[in-house]
């Protein structure tokens, strides 16, 4: 896993998203999908044996879940 790139966020255990946070789609902090965003940094998920490396994506402006970390 590597580091945050917004200051102060930890980012999440991929294991514990969703599909659409994966995705992009949705914020990988608050599951609301997206309309404007920011890249919170990637994460490697493994799922069947295989391992991919995924962009995780937050809201901006930041959310509550963000701004309360």
């Amino acid at each position: 896993m590597t580091a945050s790139l917004l200051p102060g966020l930890e980012l999440p255990d991929p294991d514990d998203l969703t599909g659409p946070q994966l995705q992009g789609r949705h914020c990988a902090l608050c599951e609301r999908r997206l309309f404007a965003d920011q890249r919170l940094g990637t994460v490697e998920w493994t799922c069947g044996g295989t391992t991919e490396v995924v962009e995780l994506w937050v809201c901006r402006p930041l959310c509550k879940e963000a701004a309360g970390a």
